[in-house]
């Protein structure tokens, strides 16, 4: 006979080899399902990315598309424009699970960009002084001499460090997308809300914020992320104001002294910068003129002593008037980096580190006005990071290769 002890012994053995055994095959279980979870979400954002980059190369603009990858995720794509550049929003889902990531996109600085572009004229250009072009300019007749201004000979042993070209020989138009930018450009579907003046911070994976008022506004607090803020009147931003990636739009624009921020600002009368302003990258300064200037003044953009734009100035006028052309005003040790796009008038007295595309140049030296002279300028792409990216202003730039410059993630 067998003892009840051994029985009993025998039974608790197999109950433990029994829960030694679930509980093995309940961590494996277990194991296998987190594996399977990680590996998944692995593939939601590996095809979340790429969804972004199909959005870059594939889908047009306030265009979609659905796009169902290798991994059985599929991706909504969306791609719209903010201001000058791109945003690209990626919606990558599978079953209960989903990530959408957007990304602000600009396009790579083109190498074959010429430093600089004289259109009109035709006795070419004259530099005086230290003024120093490094890079390919293209000249009416392909003429630069040297020139005497103000007391100031040419200073350095070279005209151009770069070759000299015809201007009718080059082809470099503004992109048909700004030839006439509009605010409908900025603000897409976006309903106008009454101005706020309170802290607001918006993802671009939202769908924005738009502020929009009738009066002057006066912006003194921290707007950040995909926000538009609009005045019908005129514009200040003040010195403490704290901007990041926002939109301001108005007639008359001006950003007061020793403000540090990140924005995009379109106008059609003015854009005034003054002294030792730091628009940080990437910052576009656009004035698109509607009407000619009925005062004696014309429509200008102007960037004080000291001051600096990382990114890029359009200007463009839908009533051209010879007399009163627009103009751009960079003053002493001013700095714009990346593409300037002048229809009209440049006087630089400060550096365009990048492409300077303007219809004439203007020095006023010496008590006198000087068209087509450049007096102690400085402009080079030579000096311009290789990863610098640009707003696709020009047409060159829908063939350059387009790049993120910020990306947001929400799971």
């Amino acid at each position: 006979m067998i003892r009840a002890s051994a029985i009993s012994y025998a039974i608790v053995f197999a109950l433990f080899i029994g829960l030694v055994a679930s509980s093995v095959f309940f961590i494996f279980s277990t194991q296998k399902r987190i594996e399977i979870s990680h590996t998944g979400k692995e593939h939601l954002l590996l095809d979340s990315h790429q969804g972004i980059q199909l959005g870059v190369q594939k889908v047009k603009v306030n265009d979609s598309l659905v796009y169902v990858h290798v991994s059985g995720d599929t991706s909504l794509i969306r791609k719209s424009l903010w201001g000058s550049y791109f945003v690209v929003t990626s919606k990558t889902f599978k079953n209960e699970r989903s990530i959408t990531r957007s990304a602000l996109i600009g396009s790579e600085f083109e190498k074959s960009l010429p430093a600089l572009v004289v259109r009109n004229g035709s006795d070419g250009l004259r530099i005086c002084g230290e003024t120093f072009i490094e890079g390919n300019a293209y000249l009416p007749n392909k003429r630069v001499e040297l020139s005497y201004i103000a007391g100031k000979n040419y200073s350095n042993p070279e005209l151009v460090y770069g070759k000299t070209e015809d201007v009718k020989d080059l082809k470099l138009p503004l992109s048909k997308d700004f030839e006439n930018i509009s605010i409908s450009d900025f603000t897409g579907r976006l309903i106008p809300k009454p101005f706020n003046s309170k802290d607001t911070a918006v993802s671009f994976l939202e769908d924005g914020l738009y502020y929009q008022s009738l009066d002057a506004i006066q912006l003194t607090g921290k707007f950040e992320g995909k926000i538009i803020v609009q005045s019908f009147d005129s514009l200040v931003v003040n010195r403490d104001a704290e901007l990041s990636n926002v939109i301001i739009i108005a007639p008359r624009i001006c950003i007061r002294q020793g403000f540090v921020g990140n924005l995009q600002a379109y106008a059609s009368e003015s854009i005034t910068l003054e002294d030792s302003v730091t628009l940080s990258y990437p910052s576009t300064l656009i004035l698109n003129e509607q009407i000619a200037s009925i005062n004696e003044k014309p429509h200008v953009i102007t960037l004080g002593i000291s001051s600096s734009v990382l990114g890029g100035i359009l200007l463009t006028t839908q009533q051209y008037d010879f007399r009163k052309q627009p103009q751009l005003i960079i003053e002493k040790d001013a700095v714009v980096a990346g593409i300037v796009f002048n229809c009209g008038i440049t006087q630089l007295k400060g550096a365009v580190i990048g492409c300077l595309n303007t219809a004439e140049t203007l020095t006023l030296a010496g008590g006198g006005s000087y068209t087509n002279h450049l007096l102690d300028a400085i402009i080079s792409t030579k000096r311009l990071p290789e990863d610098f990216i640009c707003p696709a202003w020009l047409e060159v730039s829908t063939h350059s290769r387009k790049k993120v410059i910020l990306c947001e993630l929400e799971s």
